[in-house]
């Protein structure tokens, strides 16, 4: 079997070839723009992987792909949690040990976005406020996005009400030094708290 590293660039194309994970360049690539980590793309990724493992299953695993997942891989996960689950999946029709083959490393991910699409993986010293704002932005759609699918799994499963519900996730920055608390676009608005201006 070829290793990682004598072919970095192959094992992603492969695994999204073999899960049928679509646009994978273009969504590493999104992500990182939005401020990913590339072991946070390594996650996203095989998180990907596994969801479409389950998919293949005889029956139903009760859990999705990033609860199933924290459990395989959590360094902090009860051992005998982690062997009931496997268990439950091989059950199920599912080999988690292959599955678990075709996961990929942070360096995987690193190797493929620069050796095959020349993207330098770097991280700027700096930022500005217009990049963090949009990465603020960004994280906070993705988080309104995931309470409001768990909301409607809830739904679904009759544990809420069966009536329309709109999130929406306010964000606030507290000062330790003063104590105000500002939205968090007012604080970058004004470049921080107002004590290091009354201060001066």
């Amino acid at each position: 079997m070829t290793s990682e590293e004598t072919q970095p660039c192959c094992k992603i194309v492969r695994v999204a070839d073999d899960y049928d994970i679509s646009e994978i360049d273009a969504k590493l690539i999104e992500r990182r723009d939005h401020g990913d980590s590339l072991r946070d793309l390594a996650t996203y990724l095989n998180k990907q992987i596994l969801s479409e493992s389950l998919n293949t299953g005889t029956r139903e695993v009760v859990g999705d792909a990033d609860s199933i997942y924290n459990v395989l891989r959590g360094d902090d996960v009860n051992r005998s949690r982690q062997v009931e689950l496997r268990s439950k999946l091989d059950r199920n029709g599912i080999d988690v040990e292959a599955v678990e083959r075709d996961f990929v490393s942070h360096q995987t991910v690193r190797n493929h976005l620069h050796d095959c699409k020349a993207i330098d993986t770097g991280r700027k010293s700096t930022v500005d406020v217009d990049d963090a704002q949009k990465t603020i932005e960004w994280a906070q759609a993705r988080s309104e996005g995931v309470i409001e699918q768990t909301i409607e799994r809830l739904r679904n499963a009759g544990n809420v009400s069966d009536t329309p519900a709109e999130i929406t996730l306010s964000v606030r920055v507290g000062c330790s030094a003063c104590g105000r608390t500002y939205r968090i676009g007012e604080f970058l608005e004004q470049r921080g708290c107002d004590c290091q201006t009354d201060a001066k």
